[in-house]
Parts: C-alpha cells; sequence; structure tokens
C-alpha cells in the first residue's frame, strides 16, 4: 500500500486544496497517513500571503529532505509553488515536483510518472484562463461537519501588497448550479455547517449568469443557497469592503441558516495608507458598511484583517488604525506586521518601516484589541448559544469544542459522550480573551 502525508499552511481555500489533493491520490489506491515517516509521497499545500508561512515550508521541506528514504518524493503545491515555479527547485534542492494552483488535476499522472520512471524533477505552473473547479464528492472531503465549498477564485483587485492576483489568477466563478448541487450533497451527507470561500466573495457571479441571462449577484446567491441547499448554518468568507452590499445584511436579516458572522477586513485605518494600498475605498466608506452591519435587525459579529507597518506609515497613521478599532469595535481582528511580497507594488517603496517600528506598533494594535475584544466577549456571559461540537477542547479532554453561529469558539463540560459533529445548546458562564466557556444543557441534532 501506497502511503501519502499532506500537510496544509494557509487558508480555508488551502484546506479545500489539500482535501481534493487527498481524493486524487486515493482514487490511485493510495492511503492517507498522518505519519510523514511513513509516507511514499510527502505534499505540502503552500501559502506566500505572508513571509513566515512561507519560511515555514522552506524549513519543512529541509526537514523531510535530511530524513529522506529511496522512492519517497516530495512536492510543493499551492502559492508558494506558483509564485516561484522552476526557481523554487534552486532555493530548496530535494523537491522533485511543484504543483501551482490551477494544475491540482495533474497531480495523479505526476506522482505515477515519478514512481515508475523516476527522472528529473516535474514543474507545473501554467495558468488557463478559464480553469475548471476540481470537484469531489462527500465521501472523498476529510473535514467533518464543517464544509469549505469555493464559489470562486482569483482577485481582480490588485492592492499594492498582495500576492494573491498573481497566484491563483483573475476572478472567476462557479456557476450557481454547481454550487447548489454540492451543497445539496453534503447536507444529505449530513454536515451541519458550509463556508462558501472566495479570495473576495462580494464579486461573485461576474462570470456566470442564471435562466434570463440577468448576472447573478453574491447576495443572490446566498439567498439561494439559504432556501434551497438544506444547510442549517451558512456562512462565508472573506468580503472586500469595496464591494460589500446592504442586500448582504438584508440576507442574512430574512434567513437564519445565514449565519450572524462578517468577515470584512479594513486592513487600515488612515485614508492615506488606504489609498497606498490600492484598496478602493476610505475609512469613511468602510465605518458605513460597519453601520450597515451594527444597524441589522439581529446581531451581526464583526471580524477583520489589520497590516501593521505598510511602507510610508507615520504615527499619525497608526493613531488612525487604533482609532479605527475603538470606533468599530471588533469582535475579533487578525493583525499582522507587513511583510514585502515579490513582484508586489508595495514591495518596491522604499520607505520601508523599520522591524522594530513595526513590532512595537503591533504589540500596542494587539493589547488594544485584546482589551475591546474581551469586553465584546463579556456580554455572552448568561446566554444560551448554539454550537457544533468539532471535537475535544485542545486545551483540555474532559472539555469540547466548536463554534457558534456567530463562529466564536466555545469549550464546555458536556455530561453525554460521542457528541462530535452534534448541535448543542451551551449556556454561557465565562468569556476569555478569544473565547467562551460554558455548560452543555441540550443536545438538539
Amino acid at each position: 500500500m501506497t502511503r501519502f502525508f499532506i500537510e496544509t499552511f494557509g487558508c480555508q481555500m488551502n484546506v479545500v486544496d489539500s482535501e481534493k489533493a487527498a481524493a486524487l491520490l486515493r482514487r490511485l489506491g493510495y492511503e492517507w497517513t498522518d505519519d510523514p515517516e511513513q509516507a511514499e509521497v510527502i505534499l505540502l499545500n503552500t501559502c506566500s500571503v505572508r513571509e513566515k508561512p512561507e519560511e515555514k515550508v522552506y524549513t519543512r521541506i529541509r526537514q523531510f529532505r535530511r530524513r529522506r528514504r529511496d522512492q519517497v518524493f516530495i512536492g510543493v503545491m499551492g502559492c508558494v509553488a506558483q509564485l516561484y515555479g522552476r526557481r523554487l527547485l534552486e532555493r530548496v534542492p530535494g523537491v522533485d515536483f511543484v504543483l501551482g494552483t490551477q494544475a491540482l488535476g495533474e497531480l495523479p499522472r505526476i506522482v505515477e510518472h515519478l514512481r515508475a520512471q523516476g527522472g528529473p524533477s516535474i514543474v507545473q505552473t501554467r495558468m488557463s484562463n478559464r480553469p475548471e473547479f476540481l470537484e469531489i464528492s462527500p465521501a472523498e472531503r476529510r473535514q467533518r461537519h464543517v464544509a469549505y465549498v469555493p464559489i470562486m477564485e482569483g482577485c481582480d483587485k490588485f492592492c499594492s501588497f498582495c500576492i494573491v492576483p498573481f497566484t491563483r489568477g483573475r476572478e472567476r466563478s462557479r456557476s450557481p448550479v454547481r454550487i447548489l448541487a454540492e451543497l445539496r450533497a453534503l447536507a444529505e451527507a449530513g454536515y451541519q455547517e458550509v463556508h462558501l470561500l472566495g479570495q473576495n466573495v462580494n464579486s461573485y457571479g461576474l462570470s456566470h449568469r442564471i435562466e434570463g441571462g440577468r448576472p447573478l449577484a453574491f447576495f443572490e446567491l446566498l439567498r439561494l443557497v439559504a432556501e434551497q441547499s438544506g444547510f442549517p448554518r451558512i456562512k462565508f468568507t472573506t468580503s472586500h469592503p469595496k464591494d460589500f452590499m446592504p442586500e448582504i445584511v438584508r440576507a442574512i436579516e430574512e434567513y437564519p441558516n445565514l449565519c450572524n458572522w462578517v468577515h470584512l477586513p479594513p486592513q487600515a485605518g488612515s485614508d492615506r495608507i488606504l489609498t497606498r494600498m490600492n484598496r478602493g475605498y476610505t475609512r469613511a466608506d468602510y465605518l458605513r458598511r460597519v453601520q450597515w452591519i451594527r444597524s441589522a435587525k439581529r446581531e451581526i459579529v464583526l471580524t477583520g484583517d489589520i497590516i501593521v507597518g505598510f511602507p510610508g506609515e507615520t504615527e499619525r497613521d497608526f493613531q488612525e488604525t487604533l482609532r479605527l478599532i475603538e470606533e468599530v469595535q471588533f469582535d475579533g481582528v487578525y493583525l499582522f506586521k507587513y511583510s514585502p511580497r515579490p513582484g508586489t507594488p508595495a514591495a518596491r517603496l522604499s520607505d520601508q518601516v523599520p522591524e522594530e517600528v513595526k513590532t512595537e506598533r503591533l504589540m500596542r494594535l494587539e493589547e488594544r484589541q485584546r482589551e475591546i475584544q474581551l469586553r465584546r466577549l463579556q456580554r455572552y456571559v448568561g446566554r444560551v448559544v448554539e454550537v457544533l461540537v468539532e471535537g475535544k477542547s485542545s486545551k483540555s479532554q474532559l472539555h469540547w469544542a466548536g463554534h457558534t453561529t456567530d463562529n466564536i469558539v466555545v469549550n464546555f463540560e458536556a455530561s453525554r459522550e460521542n457528541i462530535e459533529g452534534s448541535l448543542v445548546k451551551v449556556e454561557i458562564t465565562r468569556a476569555n480573551p478569544h473565547s467562551l466557556f460554558g455548560r452543555s444543557l441540550e443536545v438538539l441534532r
């Protein structure tokens, strides 16, 4: 039996791609192993959005190469593979194949060729103008209970700091008919929650039409899947503020199975920096969208991303970002130090912020957000929330863990066993800086 090991870095889209890679290898009769020492094929699915995860990939390749046995093949797929292609072989020798983001379907052929004939390393990174969306069945998925389903891929925004348009290509949308068919199959297979994925889900539908020839907007897709998919919980990410529409909020208000969570990254609070980032909106534009969300008939949790230390960022610009998080009161924010990405306009700017300044500003921002976040989470104490149980808590095997409809992590005590995959009512007894704690009251299903 030939065994394979896949290690995934980066976003949910990479998680999906790893599931697809595993499905393709299993169709060859290969078997997944969680132990790379037992694998004949080792595959690293990579992320290049920031420098840190990219460097982790190089470290892992070197570790695997040192322990490498005969007839073990190491492959790199994903964004780092797409970005560097053949140059990756020069940077970290010992890689047998490099597979770009739109070449996943070539994986079986490449692996079988190498195992049968050996030979020089293979690089496949050509990007198609209209690539097909590779589909797998519910039975071929590795993730249980929560399904990640791409509705579109690529990005046309070309933010000055972002590598995605170069690694994932231009925006392209899946047919709503195919999306709905996949969701129905997943719901029938027992999945409780789905995340609709895209680098910018709000741009969905620009390349597909529904009956009558009218373009299908994202909020219309949301209404369609809410009504016809059979899913009890539907989430989506990521939204770009420029394309975010009030109709999205109205859809969430109208359909209870559209979860009350929006991830809307501002990236910065300074208009000057937003312009340099080529984000296409102002601080006032962003706050207008926040107002749509905060004024909804049902409470909607709001999270975002912020980059600290973008080239040219002054202390005044940073203070504008600090004031933004205080004004918005995010329920959660992913905070990152700016790291130059090769080939992007921002990497060529001369006024790069010193690393020590970026670190100091990040710490100040983290401290302020931690205070805001804890206060926001404390409003849940005494409430009863619905939690999708995803397994045992990472902090204690005595407790279970899962997410609420608004995507907040909950750890809780439960007297019953074998409740993984269930929807459970949990009474919240304590708020922690990044999660909630409680006790289960009732297993719903």
